[in-house]
C-alpha cells in the first residue's frame, strides 16, 4: 500500500480544504498501456488500473481554489522508497521501445509505462485521468512489453520501474 490509505482518503474528503473549496486536483503514478507499431505509439493510451492502484500511486493532494497542498509524499509511489519521488519525475525511461518483438519480430506490442497524472475530484466520482507526461518525457517509466505471439517480451522486475531502488518490490495492490 502507498502512503495514503483508504482511511486517510475518506478522512481527507470529509474535512475538505480550510478555504471551503470543493475541487480536489491529485497527482498520482498510474499504468497505462500504449499499442505500438513499428516503435511508435498508435492510438489513445488505455488505463491500466483500477482505484486500489490510483490510491496507491498518489503523491499529492491539492485544493483547485486556493492551491494548498492537502496531502503530500515525497516517497516513490512504486516501492515506498524515501524521498525518491523527485528521482522518479526527473529520469528518464530505462525500458526502451522496441521497433519490433525480439523473438517473433511482429511490430505490433503493447508498451505498460507507469506515467503522472492528473483527475479532479468535486464531490463525486473523479474525472478520468489525464497524463501530465509524454511517452517519451522523463517521469515515464515502462515496467512491460507485450507480444500477442510472445507474451511477455520484457519486464521490469528486479529493481522499481520508477526510481530504480532495488528490489524485493512491494506487492501492488489488485
Amino acid at each position: 500500500m502507498g502512503t495514503l490509505t483508504n482511511a486517510a482518503l475518506d478522512a481527507l474528503l470529509a474535512k475538505g480544504c480550510a478555504c471551503g473549496g470543493t475541487k480536489l486536483l491529485f497527482d498520482t503514478y498510474v499504468d497505462a498501456r500504449f499499442s505500438l507499431l513499428a516503435g511508435e505509439q498508435y492510438g489513445a493510451l488505455e488505463w491500466a488500473y483500477k482505484g486500489e492502484t490510483f490510491l496507491d500511486g498518489v503523491f499529492e493532494i491539492s485544493c483547485a481554489s486556493c492551491k494548498a497542498a492537502l496531502f503530500s509524499s515525497d516517497m516513490c509511489p512504486r516501492c515506498n522508497a524515501p524521498g525518491a519521488l523527485a528521482t522518479a519525475m526527473e529520469t528518464p525511461n530505462t525500458l526502451p521501445i522496441p521497433r519490433a518483438c525480439p523473438r517473433c519480430a511482429s511490430e505490433s506490442l503493447s508498451y505498460t509505462a507507469m506515467l503522472p497524472a492528473r483527475t479532479v475530484y468535486e464531490g463525486k466520482r473523479a474525472q478520468k485521468a489525464r497524463p501530465t507526461a509524454g511517452m517519451e518525457d522523463d517521469g515515464v517509466h515502462g515496467c512491460r512489453i507485450d507480444c500477442a505471439s510472445c507474451g511477455v517480451v520484457a519486464e521490469v522486475t528486479a529493481t522499481c520501474p520508477l526510481c530504480a531502488a532495488p528490489g524485493p518490490l512491494r506487492a501492488r495492490p489488485d
